[in-house]
């Protein structure tokens, strides 16, 4: 049998170093059960990324492509526009494939020819790649019509294997977001077509040690922005019953941000921390209420 292709995008800017070990990660799979059409969008680094890479490519099956600097979701979209392949995959150039990647969720898609996409898990690292934590989503989840699920949880990109037809028939990522447009493509997804999902760790997440406060708010109202599209259209009893999923959101942010606070007060930065205190309260006021007499009383 003609085995198919799969075509990673990786969409890249100033970061070679991180680039490298994700696409070394990404060449070291066994493709016994498919091709690989690996694609690089540089997004307009300035460093030496382009030079290196395309050097890369002479030894390696790998393409080169320059985006312009439209920003990570239109990179993406660049990419998936190249794609040779049946089958698509983004990886961020951060993160690291594990040698599971692609051929766990190849293999559902393969016997589901109905799913339009399969998710595998994430395992935390750092950025050594050391793993630490379970992987996740931690409860086992089922296959099949799963929007109402995605509501719930953000699935990590680099976990996704897509067909290549139907990313391209949900539309491309929206770059008017301010984050988490991957989120709003996968729901544009579940909302056509069934998804797979295995409980296999397909990639390694790596986590940096610092806090980023400015990103996290910038990401907050992405996620209240993209449940409202994804239910306003919904019959209003469904939208009553989604009403505590929105309202866990909030609370997970409101307590993302006072974890960041402790990281700031811990490595000296008092403002930073109490900014971001506020923005905790901004977030879901009655849970950074919770969160901070929980943390006064340990």
């Amino acid at each position: 049998m003609t085995r198919p292709t799969v075509s990673v995008v990786i969409p890249t800017k100033n970061r070679r170093p991180l680039l490298i070990e994700a696409l070394d990660s990404v060449l070291a799979l066994s493709c016994d059960q498919f091709v690989l059409d690996v694609i690089v969008v540089d997004d307009g680094s300035v460093d030496d990324t382009t030079e290196h890479i395309s050097e890369y490519a002479l030894r390696r099956p790998v393409r080169l492509i320059a985006s312009g600097g439209i920003g990570m979701a239109g990179a993406r979209n660049v990419g998936i526009g190249a794609a040779h392949g049946e089958y698509v995959s983004l990886l961020d150039d951060d993160d690291l494939y594990l040698p599971t990647a692609i051929a766990s969720q190849l293999d559902m898609l393969e016997e589901h020819p109905s799913y339009g996409a399969a998710f595998g898990r994430a395992q935390r690292s750092d950025m050594k790649g050391v793993p630490f934590g379970e992987p996740f989503p931690s409860q086992n989840l089922s296959s099949g019509w799963i929007f109402e699920d995605l509501l719930g949880y953000f699935p990590q990109i680099g976990t996704a294997l897509v067909r290549t037809d139907v990313a391209r028939a949900v539309g491309g990522f929206d770059g008017t977001l301010t984050g988490d447009n991957d989120w709003d493509w996968f729901l544009r997804i579940a909302k056509r077509y069934q998804i797979g999902r295995v409980d296999v760790p397909v990639i390694l997440f790596r986590q940096r040690a610092s806090a980023d406060e400015s990103l996290s708010w910038r990401r907050y109202p992405a996620m209240a922005e993209i449940f409202r599209r994804h239910t306003e259209t919904l019959p209003k009893v469904q939208q009553l019953r989604l009403r505590p999923v929105l309202w866990r959101h909030r609370g997970w942010w409101a307590w993302t941000f006072l974890d960041q606070a402790a990281t700031n007060r811990e490595n000296g930065e008092r403002e930073r921390a109490r900014q971001c205190v506020r923005y905790a309260f901004r977030a879901s006021w009655l849970h950074a209420a919770i969160g901070v007499v929980k943390r006064h009383l340990r």
